[in-house]
């Protein structure tokens, strides 16, 4: 059974999707940039879930099960169109997951297969990622490819 969705879990996904939805192509930002963007800062961790969930949320099927598009109890009174219409607009393909990193710069260790998709998203947008067996793998320059807005500044630049 899936995990019930409270209202406070589905506006903090929507806030880190609509934020990553923000980071131009060829750029990257940290978890905690995009945490401190959303005015909840100490929530790194919380964005990388959301990122993680949303990898996995079905685009447009009967499937809901997966993430903050599951069905509950707790909102059995939301159309199943509502979880469609949510990975609809929010999506593996709609959220560049790729451009969010380590602060560290690297690329976060996850199962080999994302982290390569990542890598070859971010080279496919003109970013370089260097791979470097005698130094730490996967890494990108933040001062060169970095997006970091002030949380208070309204444009995407």
């Amino acid at each position: 059974m899936a995990r019930p969705r409270t209202d406070e879990a589905e506006a903090f996904y929507i806030a880190v999707y609509e934020t990553v939805q923000r980071i131009p192509p060829g750029r990257v930002t940290t978890y905690g940039h995009v945490a401190r963007l959303i005015e909840s800062p100490q929530n790194s961790r919380q964005v990388g879930s959301a990122l993680k969930y949303l990898r996995h949320a079905p685009p447009a099927n009967n499937d809901t099960s997966a993430g903050p598009v599951a069905e509950s109890d707790n909102n059995a009174d939301r159309e199943g169109s509502d979880s469609r219409d949510f990975a609809d607009q929010f999506n593996g393909e709609t959220v560049p997951w790729w451009r969010v990193i380590s602060a560290d710069g690297r690329i976060a260790f996850r199962a080999r297969g994302a982290m390569d998709e990542q890598s070859e998203r971010l080279r496919a947008e003109g970013v370089d990622v260097r791979n470097d067996p005698h130094s730490r793998p996967r890494t990108i320059n933040l001062r060169e490819y970095g997006w970091f807005p002030r949380p208070e500044d309204d444009d995407s630049d």
